[in-house]
């Protein structure tokens, strides 16, 4: 039961414009993406959040502009 509370703590939620300011989008882009389907969230009465770590992992799983040059 310890571990869980530990994976608990290390969870950081942002607000929608925390959440674009962290991925340097507009609000209305990020509500877009969010009502698309492309990023998760998690619903807070009536706000939405999204979990930080996933926002990194998306931001990280498609690095762009890096060329082999093979």
């Amino acid at each position: 039961m310890n571990n869980q509370n530990n994976s608990h703590q290390n969870l950081e939620f942002l607000n929608s414009k925390e959440a674009a300011s962290f991925l340097r989008i507009s609000v209305p882009r990020l509500m877009n993406l969010t009502s698309n389907g492309k990023l998760p969230y998690y619903k807070f009465q009536r706000s939405n959040r999204y979990l930080k770590k996933e926002l990194e992992k998306i931001l990280l799983s498609e690095p762009r502009g890096i060329r082999d040059g093979n």
